[in-house]
């Protein structure tokens, strides 16, 4: 008999009455093949599972709500908010469901599956049996297929097409299976998530002051944080020693009368679409980030100064300047569109 085997009934209302709970060693956590952490898996009917929370601070999912009532996680890193709930076959991840192994709650715990960790964090996750260890290509350069999974529906995730898809897999037809593992276009620089340019949701704006007023006095706030540190998925309370990208810009705004959601690409839907030779003081703008996500979403914000400048919370300098952003390689490459929000 296996150590560590548990009957579920004993354990957690989200199982089926015949599964079987594993106990497994410690395991060593490395992301692109460098040990960051160490997790502690079980196996559930030969699958590994990891704890929820843990893992997802371990990829920097930072800001965690939990709804005791549903037993539902919301948790962002500051680019797209995701929530899942134990038991269930879909996670939302933005404003996009995805397919997953349902999500089990045991000892007042919430673990994962590798492949729905894979599918929610934009990585590709798998146990290395030769070491014990968790291995995580981050960003993902493979998404394991899951019940459900279409090639539609992989490709609208990732912002990328059936047919790029097909090609890359070598795949004669549209059918998949569950557990095949598909090849992403990784690092591809077509695969830019843009439908939030499209919509144009209300700004909640109790200032007072002109248009022009607003604009200046948001990069006089913007410029009282330059030097201030940066965490993924901080939370206001952090600020304004940490920030993330869009933590940053939401408070800039609040202070200034202005409501802009907590995520990036929240603060995407907002407000109104303008081109690079439109941009005034103040307004947004977004960018992917392929070093972090594969699949092109919207993973950061900053703030438009005026000549060409941008203020924002950088993750490897924190509260900056760049100046000439859109004359910058890494950012013009990784540009996707911009907002205006003070009208």
């Amino acid at each position: 008999m296996l150590i560590g085997l548990i009957f579920v009934m004993m354990v957690s209302s989200t199982l089926p009455a015949h599964a079987q709970v594993q106990n497994v060693p410690t395991a060593g956590v490395a992301i692109n093949g460098k040990v960051v952490d160490g997790i502690n898996p079980i196996k559930i009917d030969g699958t590994y599972y990891l704890p929820f929370v843990r893992i997802a601070k371990i990829l920097g999912y930072n800001h965690i709500k939990f709804e005791k009532r549903t037993k539902t996680y919301e948790i962002t890193d500051g680019s797209t908010t995701i929530r899942t709930t134990m038991g269930g076959t879909k996670a939302k991840k933005g404003n996009e469901y995805v397919n997953i192994k349902p999500p089990r709650w045991i000892h007042d715990t919430a673990y994962i599956s590798l492949h729905a960790a894979g599918a929610l964090f934009n990585s590709y996750i798998r146990f290395k049996k030769e070491n014990g260890s968790i291995q995580i290509q981050k960003p993902a350069q493979k998404y394991v297929v899951h019940s459900g999974d279409t090639l539609w529906n992989i490709s609208r995730i990732h912002h990328t097409s059936v047919q790029k898809l097909k090609s890359l897999n070598n795949l004669k037809t549209n059918l998949i299976v569950d557990g095949q593992v598909l090849k992403l276009p990784a690092g591809d620089d077509s695969a830019k998530e843009m439908e939030p340019i499209r919509e144009r949701e209300p700004v909640e704006n109790n200032n007072k002051l002109t248009a022009t007023k607003q604009r200046d006095n948001i990069i006089r706030e913007a410029k009282k944080y330059l030097g201030a540190g940066y965490k993924f998925g901080a939370t206001l309370a952090e600020a304004p020693k940490l920030f993330d990208c869009s933590s940053y810009t939401q408070l800039v705004f609040k202070n200034n009368g202005i409501q802009l959601p907590r995520v990036s690409r929240d603060q995407a839907k907002k407000g109104r679409s303008i081109t690079k030779s439109q941009l005034k003081t103040g307004d947004l703008m977004f960018f992917t980030t392929n070093d972090l996500y594969s699949d092109g979403r919207v993973g950061h914000v900053g703030i438009y100064m005026g000549n060409g400048d941008m203020i924002h919370a950088s993750t490897s300098k924190g509260v900056t300047i760049t100046k000439n952003v859109l004359s910058n390689s890494y950012w013009k490459r990784n540009y996707l569109f911009s907002k205006r929000v003070i009208e």
